[in-house]
């Protein structure tokens, strides 16, 4: 469930037969927010010849989203293998943009494929990575002697308790890692106090 995203942006050049490829990796868990950083990223390069793009949100493993984009290099020659790598290497909520210059020499698409790969690749040797381990939200509701215990059982397992709703029991949502969330569950159930798990954040 756990999975590695980047700490911070970086950025990494690479070279192939004089055409040069500039790789921005960084976090991203928004749409919105990539398309930004694109849309900065030809600005800051006007004369580039393509920017290409792969965009993994969420677990590796089963993305929210997954795109990526040629920008005009042929056809699965570009976006697909970058993004594959990401894949690859488990990292998620992860952007990449490589901007080339085209240095003279056609590529050809196998060589293009290793070129936008490799500049991700040199990206990612250098990028510092973390463990993300997504938050789940939990519905407790218990009676009023329990909400001591069910608090104290809560911080135990790293999470937060938010704030209670009061009527003849107490409703509590609770947020914690989702990997503590079967150890908190069986302690709970063990206590005879109710639980429901709502969502992942």
């Amino acid at each position: 469930m756990s999975y590695q995203i980047p700490c911070s942006p970086v950025v990494a050049e690479t070279e192939e037969k004089k055409s040069r490829f500039i790789c921005w990796l960084g976090p991203v868990t928004k749409k919105t927010v990539f398309q930004r950083e694109l849309t900065a990223i030809r600005a800051r390069y006007p004369d580039a010849s393509h920017h290409c793009t792969a965009l993994v949100i969420g677990n590796p493993s089963n993305p929210q989203i997954m795109q990526s984009d040629d920008d005009g290099e042929p056809g699965g020659s570009a976006g697909r293998p970058m993004l594959e790598l990401l894949l690859k290497q488990g990292v998620g909520n992860v952007g990449a943009i490589v901007t080339r210059y085209f240095g003279g020499t056609k590529l050809g698409v196998g060589g293009l494929m290793r070129a936008y790969r490799g500049a991700v690749g040199a990206a990612l040797q250098t990028v510092e990575l973390t463990t993300f381990i997504p938050l789940l939200t939990i519905q407790v509701t218990c009676a009023f002697a329990e909400e001591s215990r069910v608090r104290f059982l809560v911080a135990h397992a790293k999470g937060v308790c938010g704030e209670p709703r009061y009527s003849t029991r107490v409703d509590m949502p609770i947020e914690l890692p989702a990997d503590q969330w079967p150890c908190l569950q069986a302690q709970l159930q063990a206590e005879n106090i109710a639980c429901e798990a709502l969502t992942p954040t």
